[in-house]
Parts: C-alpha cells; structure tokens; sequence
C-alpha cells in the first residue's frame, strides 16, 4: 500500500526558538518580522513521511527550494500566506529522506539552515481495504467497507472520493487495526482517505481505489411519452438518483411520483423535449436512462374553410391539448391569435385581422411546432353602379365580405380609407377622389392582401377639389389649392362669405378669412358658375393674438401706464397690474379654458409670480437663459377674472404680476 498523510500542527513546537544561518551574501535580518526571509519554526516534528510539513516565518514566499536530508530538492512549494506572518508547506517524501538539517533556498540565491534536524514518524498504516471479503474492492453504497492497518485508532473519519467524510459517530466498528464503515449514498469510484480530522488533519490514503457500483437502468416506458404523462424507469439502486436531466427540463427527486430501488415514477414536464433522460446520482454521476420522443399533435384540420378574418377557426386532431400558442402567416411574419377554448381534441381559434392564407403554426410548451394549412376569405366584387362616372361622383361596389376592406385606392394614386365609406359585408357606398382618373380599382384588405378590379371608368372631374389643409387667422390672407378653381365664383367658410379673393389660378387661390369667422373647424363650400355647390374639406380658423401691453398699470398708480420693458421685482417698482377693458377690451373676447393664453416675451430668465387682484396666486413660473415666452393657459377661474365674473370689487383689475429678474418686453392674449 502506499500511504498519504496529512499534517499533525504542533500548536507551539520545540523549534520555537529555531536559528538559522544564511550564506551566498544573501542578507538576513535577525529581527523576528522583520522585511527579509526568516524562519520562525517548522512542524510537525516528527512528521509522518509521505505528510504535509509546514513552515512559519516571515517572507517565506521568498522561498523556491527545500532540501530535505537524502531527498530530491522540493520545488513544489504552496504559499498558504505571505508577508510578515507568511507560511508555506511541502509535501514530505514517502521515501529517500532522512534525519538532519533542512535547508531552505531564496530566491536571491541565498540559503536558511535550521539548527534542529526533522524526523520521521511512520506508526500509522492503510494497509489494506475490503467489501464483504478480503481482496473484492468494489462495492454499491449501504455496503459495509473493512479497512485494515494500524494505529486506525488515532484516525477519526473516512474521506470516500468526492464525498463529505464520514466521522467516527458513524462507524460501525472501530479499533487500533480496523475500521468499519457503509459506503455512504454520494460515494464514488476512487481511493479512500482516513483522517485524524485535525485542524491541521493527516490523511492517509489508499493505494487501490474502491469501485462503488450506481444505479442501473434496465427500461423504461413510454419511449414516446406525452407531456404530463407518466414515465416509468424500472432498473437498481435507483434510490440513488437526486434528479432526472431531461432536454429542456430537470426533475427532481422531491417532484418524483414515486421512488424505490427498483423503479421510478415521474411525470413529464411540458417543456421537455426529445433527447436523452440521464440520471444524476447523489454522488454527482450521471448514469444514461434512455432517449425520449414526445409527443407532438397529429391528424390536424381546420374548419371552415375558408375562414373570414375575425372569426373562430376550429382545429380538430390528437393531443391538442399541448398546445400553448397558435401563429398565422401575416404581410410581414407571423401573427398570434387568441385561443378561446381547447381540449386534447379541439381548438378554436380568433382569427387575426392580419392574417392571411398559408400554414397555421401551432407550438408546444417544449418548442416544437406543428403547421396546418388554412384558407383565408377575400372580398369579391359582383357589380358597380355606375360603371362609369366622374371623379367625386358616388359609386356603390357590391360584392362579399367587403366588410373586410380597409382602403380603395383609385387612379391615379388617389385612396379612400373604410372610415371615410359606408360599409357593410354586401356593399360599400362613397364618393370617388375628385382627383382620381382613368381605368380600375383596388381594394386594400386589412390583412395586406389586394383585390383588383380592371372595368371602372373614372373620368377626371370638373368640380373644384381641395388638396391642402388651410389654416389661417380672421383678416388674414389663407391660400388653398386644389383644382377646377376658375369655375369658382363664390367661397363660403361655413356660412360667412368670403369678399375678397387677391390671387386665383385654376389650381390655387388666395383669400382673406372674414373678421367675423369665428375660430375653429369650418366646412369650405366652392360654389361654380353653373350654380353647383360643393363642400371640398375644411378650413381651421386660428384666433389672432392680440396685444394687452396697453393695458398694465403700475401698482402705486393704478391711473399711470406701465412702461415696458420691465424688470419684475417683489416691490412696487416692479410691480404690475393688467386691467380688463382699457384701452383693449378683453372681457367681450370668446376664451376657452384649457386652450386660451396668455403669453409674457421677455428677454431675461427669472421668476414670475401670477395672481388675482385679490394677491391670490395663481401659479409662479420660471424662465431660463434663452427662453422667449412664458406661456400662461388660462383656468376658467382666470377667464372670470378677466371677463369681471370675478372681481375685488373696486378696481378694474384682472391679474397682479410681480417676480424678480424676470424682464418682460410685451403681452399677448391668444383667445
């Protein structure tokens, strides 16, 4: 047998007061932690040959060969800690060393003798181990193990390979020649190690290595298993198994259905996948178990077909229960539908907006996938009336499941959304582009797909169009283009005329929006010479901003004109007032909360404090460097303010601003 050991640590040891002498010029302190390499003492002495010898000292890391008597030198040096408390060990040769000095070499060249000589302890003994009867070294765990040797009596635990020791509580017998010990569950094939589980432990280990028999797997059923199914693993020493690794999941021994020696229950988890079942066995070994083919649903068909977008598809087949998510093809990829009820031989499926015909692909927890063919309805068109006409006339497209059309797109390039039609499944009713001309149509379906028809004509139209969005202010000029404006012999804004037109072509004209247009959303209404009215789009009017600098008084004077620009301060010197009707009048201005304003230029960053002419503040603002308006949205209490709904009852004031830096050039009112 060969024998290992580990250290016996003698906690002070006789070499306490161990000298030493150094050579080569190798310069050595004498003081006991000093910064060069010393050698404060070694141990155990004697030391087991074949153990762990330690060394403590200082700078010993310094160290990169120990000679022991009669020994090869020692290079293999582990550093357990550095600095001025440093130590080192060295592993003691089985054989060929002898009593005498050891000698410790640096780096540097330099050599460190110790005055005490090292000896050898060689009591203890591994002779020999056994299963059963002598010679059979292998064995399955539960089995007793003989070990045999002497002085066994100062060793305190069995180390088996990759395994936690089994102390000497669990022994089941134990003297100065022999240990017995059961081979624990998590031992596995390799030698064996007894200790004396010091904190400086000795280990003697074996030369032969224990053969430690696992689980085995006889069979198992079904080779072609259903998620959520139970599998069956028959074969020995399967109370061993910790886990099952399957692809894609793991099952572990507390989830088993039921465990013995002979046999393993488990149910599959639905995201296991096909591939190879291993056995993790608490020794950390995996054994084989077998590969696995799960299940996938078959015999699939898909009901109606075709089927309209938005409504409920069934499929029917075999274990379609599995199923976790359902993709139709779309315009661009897949899209997923909503699955309303399922059970192992029925889907039913909402069928997206977006799909279109081609596979239907259906998932499984695990990632495997199914496909089905499915045919989605289009639209058809059986007849048009008229089938001529002129743009901006009205045509009706009858057909089916028209219901399904998003947009019809007209020559050339002109399109029409479903929201701007009338819709129903038979029909769809709407006027065509005023810009559109020539042959055909198309119908956008809102699942990306087309339908074409080639025998519409549409001749250009003669009635004036809009094509732009005009937004202006009341007595402000507004341009709209469009075509057929030579035609034009009166515009009407809802039902203000217009009185003046400065600019006309047949595709732009130019004209001023009546004062008396009030703000907002209106229809524009084009009547033509031949008496025809047509109401081409809207037109939105923007209120002007007006100018209520005039209006701001002092604060020490209500009778004295603030004079702008002003600095605001928290005194009357910077102080002021904007009243209600003088010079301009405010309170007969049409002003909406949430969306009249009142707006502060300035031209220097700083704060301003907005009140009601009773000092109750409304809000403070902050400028910053660079900003150029401070906007105020007017509450509906700040209208009331400035149209006298509220007062305090003496003054013609609506609002009292002050602040500090802030420099305010103008005020404007946004009704």
């Amino acid at each position: 047998m060969k024998r290992y050991f580990n250290i016996f640590m003698l906690a002070v040891i006789a070499l306490l007061g161990l000298s030493l002498t150094a050579c080569d010029n190798d310069d050595l302190n004498t003081d006991q932690y000093g910064s060069d390499v010393r050698v404060q003492a070694f141990g155990p002495c004697p030391v087991l040959r074949g153990g762990t010898l330690f060394f403590y000292g200082s700078n010993l890391d310094q160290i990169n060969e120990i000679d022991l008597p009669g020994a090869d030198p020692i290079t293999a040096i582990e550093v357990v800690e550095k600095g001025t408390h440093s130590k080192i060990s060295i592993q003691v040769p089985a054989e060929k060393c002898d009593t005498g000095i050891v000698v410790l070499k640096t780096m540097k060249g330099g050599e460190l003798r110790t005055v005490t000589p090292i000896t050898y302890r060689e009591d203890i003994k591994l002779q020999k181990f056994y299963v059963g009867q002598e010679g059979n070294l292998s064995g399955k765990p539960g089995d007793e193990l003989t070990i045999k040797g002497d002085y066994l009596n100062l060793m305190h635990g069995v180390i088996f390979e990759k395994n936690d020791t089994v102390k000497e509580e669990e022994f089941l017998s134990h003297d100065r020649y022999t240990i017995v010990v059961r081979i624990p569950d998590a031992a596995r094939t390799g030698v064996i190690k007894v200790t004396d589980l010091a904190e400086e432990p000795s280990e003697l280990e074996s030369e032969e290595a224990l053969e430690v028999k696992g689980a085995t797997v006889e069979s198992f059923s079904p080779a072609k298993p259903k998620a959520g199914q139970s599998i069956t693993i028959k074969g020995s020493m399967l109370q061993l198994v910790e886990a099952i690794e399957l692809q894609g999941a793991t099952v572990k021994a507390e989830d088993f259905s039921s465990q013995r020696s002979d046999q393993i229950v488990f149910v599959l988890p639905a995201e296991a996948t096909d591939g190879e079942m291993m056995l993790l066995l608490k020794s950390g070994v995996e054994v084989p178990a077998g590969s696995i083919e799960t299940i996938v649903p078959t015999s699939l068909s898909t009901t109606p077909s075709p089927v309209k977008n938005s409504a409920t598809l069934t499929i029917t087949g075999n274990d379609l229960d599995l199923i976790t998510s359902v993709a139709f093809a779309a315009a661009d990829g897949n899209v997923n539908a909503e699955i309303t009820s399922q059970n192992a031989n029925e889907l039913k499926v909402t069928v997206p907006e977006t799909a279109q015909s081609g596979n239907v692909t259906l998932a499984l927890a695990n990632g495997k996938q199914v496909t089905v063919a499915c045919s989605i309805k289009t639209a058809t068109i059986t007849a048009l009336s008229p089938e001529s006409l002129m743009a901006g006339e009205q045509l009706v497209i009858r057909g089916t499941d028209l219901d399904l059309v998003a947009s019809i797109t007209f020559p050339v390039g002109q399109t029409i959304e479903a929201k701007d039609m009338k819709v129903t499944a038979k029909a769809i009713v709407l006027n065509v582009p005023s810009g559109a001309a020539g042959t055909g149509f198309v119908l956008n379906l809102k699942n990306g797909t087309t339908v074409e028809n080639t025998t519409l004509v549409v001749r250009p139209s003669t009635n004036p169009t809009l094509t732009n969005a005009p937004t202006g202010n009341p007595g402000k000029s507004v341009t709209i283009e469009g075509a057929n404006y030579n035609s034009v012999e009166a515009i009407y804004i809802g039902s203000v005329k217009v009185t003046k037109i400065t600019e006309r072509t047949d595709n732009k004209m130019t004209f001023v929006i009546p004062e008396t247009v009030a703000a907002g959303e209106h229809d524009l209404i084009l009547k033509t010479s031949d008496g025809g009215s047509y109401n081409v789009g809207k037109i939105t009017v923007v209120p002007n901003e007006m100018d209520i600098t005039a209006n701001c008084v002092t604060q020490a004077d209500q009778n004295t004109q603030m004079s702008f620009p002003v600095t605001l301060t928290w005194d009357d010197n910077g102080r002021f007032r904007i009243q209600r009707n003088a010079p301009v009048d405010i309170t007969k201005c049409a002003l909406t909360a949430g969306k009249s304003k009142i707006k502060f230029h300035i031209t220097s960053a700083g704060q301003m404090q907005f009140n009601d002419a009773n000092w109750s503040a409304f809000d403070t603002f902050t400028a910053a460097e660079g900003d150029n308006v401070v906007e105020v949205t007017l509450t509906q209490t700040m209208i009331d303010w400035l149209t006298g709904a509220q007062s305090d009852g003496w003054s013609n004031s609506a609002f009292i601003i002050q602040g500090s830096d802030m420099t305010i050039t103008k005020i404007t009112l946004v009704p």
